[in-house]
C-alpha cells in the first residue's frame, strides 16, 4: 500500500469518529471539519487513482470516501436553500449515538478489508538488481520459415517465437521503466485459461514497475558481454523470471528469453497477434515439444550470429561474445537448457529450475559445466541422479527447503494467497529470489568469466534453507 493511501485510510477513519463530536468541538463547527475531512479524503482518492492506477483491492475505502463526499455535497445543498443564512449550530441535529457507531464500525470493517485485500493481492514491489549497470530490455519477433508450425493446420503457418531481451544500458535519459505486465488483457485471459483464477485477480499485476528501460543502448562499457538463453516452464510467461534478468543484466549479462508460441501461458507479438496456450486437443505432438524448444533456441543463436542481421535489433550487432553461452531455464524449460547443452557445442553451460528430465540428458552424460536447483516436486534421486551422478564435468545440485514447483520463478512474491493453494512453499519469497540471484549469477560468473565464487565451495551460511551437493572432476 502506497503512503497517499495509507493517509487516505487515516483520513477516513477520522472522519468516521468525527459523527461523535459534539456541534462545536474547540471552536469550530463539527459541520466545517467534517467537510474539510471528507474533501480531503475525496482529492487524495482522485489523486491515489490517478497517480498510481485503480485497484479493486482497495475498493472498501474508494466507496466510503465516495458515499461521504456526496453526504457533504446534501448538506451544503440543503444551508444553501435555508433561508440565505448558515443555520446557527444548534439547529444541527447530532445523529444518534446508535448511527453513530454504525458509521464507525462499517468504516473499520471496510478499512480492514481494504487491507486485508491488499496484502494478499498486494502492487507487489521488484527488488532492485545490485549490479554496477542500468537494464534495457526490447522484445522482439523470430519467425523460422524451415518448420511448419506444429499446432496449427495452416501449411503455410511457419513457426513464430517473441524473444524478450535484457541488458546492461547506461544510458536511460528521457525513459521510464516498463510495466511489469505490457498486455494486462491477455495477461488475465491467459491465467484465467491456465490455472482457472478470474482475470480480475490479477488485474493490478500492470501497475507493477520493473527496473527495465524499454529501447535503451545497449552499454559499451564493455567490448562484448557472455550471452545467456533463458526458456520458461510449461505453461509459464517469457517474463516468469524477470526478477533474475534484471539482476543478471545489471552485472552484464545479455539474455534472451523465448515464449515458445503455444507452449507459454500466451505470447502477444508485436503487431497485436496472441497465441495462447494450446488445449489438451492440441497437444498431439507433446512428445516433440523438447526438440520444438531446442529447435526454438538454437534458431535463436543463428540469427544472433549473422552480421547485420534485419531481424535482430541492431542493438545486438555487436557486444555479444558468442564464446561465452550459457543456457537455464525453469521445469521443461530447464530441460531445454539440459538438451541444447548436449546437443550444441555454441552453449558452454548451463542452469535447471526444479525440472524433468529427458531427451539426450536421458541417454548421454553431461560434459559441460552444470546446475540443478530444485526443491520436493523434482527433487528424488531417481530423477536427479540422471544428470548428477553421471556428469563428466562440474555438476552442482542444490535443494531448496520449503519449495514448490512455483518457488523458482517471479510468483513467489505475487501473492501469499499462492501458499494456502498449494502453488507456492513456505520459504520467504525474498529469500528465495536471494537464493536464486546469488546462485545463478556466481555460478554463470564462474563458468562463463572464470570468477570464482565461495558461495559455489559448499554450504552457504546465509541460506540454510539449501542443502549442497557437489560432484566434480
Amino acid at each position: 500500500m502506497q503512503i497517499i493511501e495509507g493517509v487516505l485510510l487515516i483520513l477516513l477513519f477520522v472522519f468516521s469518529i468525527q459523527w461523535f463530536l459534539p456541534n462545536i468541538f474547540r471552536g469550530i463547527e463539527k459541520r466545517k471539519l467534517m467537510g474539510l475531512t471528507a474533501i480531503l479524503s475525496f482529492i487524495l482518492t482522485l489523486v491515489a487513482i490517478l497517480w498510481f492506477g485503480f485497484r479493486w483491492q482497495l475498493l472498501p475505502i474508494y466507496l466510503p470516501v465516495f458515499l461521504f463526499i456526496v453526504y457533504e455535497l446534501f448538506q451544503q445543498r440543503n444551508i444553501l436553500k435555508s433561508k440565505g443564512e448558515i443555520s446557527s449550530p444548534g439547529s444541527v441535529r447530532i445523529p444518534r449515538k446508535k448511527l453513530n457507531a454504525a458509521i464507525v464500525i462499517v468504516s473499520l470493517v471496510l478499512m480492514v478489508t481494504s487491507v486485508t485485500l491488499d496484502s494478499m493481492l498486494p502492487v507487489f514491489v521488484l527488488p532492485e538488481p545490485s549490479g554496477a549497470y542500468n537494464v534495457g530490455t526490447i522484445n522482439f519477433e523470430l519467425t523460422d520459415n524451415s518448420r511448419n508450425e506444429t499446432f496449427t493446420q495452416d501449411p503455410d503457418d511457419f513457426r513464430r517465437i517473441l524473444i524478450q531481451a535484457w541488458y546492461p544500458t547506461d544510458d536511460t535519459t528521457g525513459l521510464v521503466p516498463i510495466p511489469y505486465i505490457e498486455s494486462p488483457t491477455e495477461f488475465g485471459v491467459a491465467i484465467g485459461q491456465s490455472f482457472g483464477f478470474p482475470s480480475i485477480i490479477v488485474s493490478h499485476f500492470s501497475l507493477v514497475k520493473t527496473h527495465s528501460y524499454r529501447d535503451a543502448p545497449l552499454s559499451d562499457a564493455e567490448s562484448e558481454y557472455p550471452v545467456l538463453l533463458f526458456s520458461h516452464g510449461y505453461g509459464g510467461f517469457v517474463f516468469q523470471n524477470t526478477i533474475l534478468m534484471e539482476e543478471l543484466a545489471s552485472h552484464g549479462y545479455v539474455i534472451f528469453s523465448i515464449s515458445h508460441t503455444y507452449e507459454s501461458a500466451s505470447t502477444v507479438f508485436p503487431d497485436g497477434s496472441v497465441a495462447y496456450e494450446a488445449t489438451d486437443e492440441d497437444l498431439f505432438q507433446l512428445s516433440d515439444s523438447l526438440d520444438i524448444w531446442a529447435q526454438d533456441s538454437m534458431f535463436l543463436l543463428d540469427q544472433l550470429e549473422i552480421v547485420s542481421n534485419d531481424n535482430i535489433p541492431q542493438e545486438f550487432w555487436t557486444h555479444l561474445d558468442f564464446d561465452t553461452i550459457g543456457a537455464f531455464g525453469h521445469s521443461f524449460g530447464g530441460t531445454t537448457a539440459e538438451e541444447l547443452c548436449i546437443i550444441d557445442s555454441r552453449v558452454d553451460t548451463g542452469i535447471s529450475f526444479d525440472s524433468p528430465h529427458s531427451g539426450a540428458s536421458i541417454v548421454q552424460n553431461m560434459t559441460k559445466p552444470f546446475m540443478m536447483i530444485f526443491g520436493p516436486d523434482y527433487g528424488n534421486p531417481e530423477m536427479n541422479d540422471t544428470i548428477f551422478q553421471r556428469s563428466e564435468n562440474t555438476c552442482y545440485g542444490l535443494f531448496v527447503n520449503g519449495t514448490r514447483h512455483y518457488n523458482f520463478a517471479d510468483v513467489v512474491i505475487w501473492s501469499s494467497l499462492l501458499k494456502s493453494f498449494g502453488l507456492l512453499g513456505s520459504i520467504d519469497g525474498n529469500q528465495m529470489l536471494d537464493i536464486m540471484s546469488d546462485y545463478v549469477l556466481s555460478f554463470f560468473d564462474q563458468e562463463l568469466r572464470g570468477v570464482d565464487s565461495t558461495l559455489l565451495d559448499g554450504h552457504a551460511a546465509e541460506y540454510p534453507e539449501v542443502m549442497y551437493y557437489y560432484n566434480g572432476l
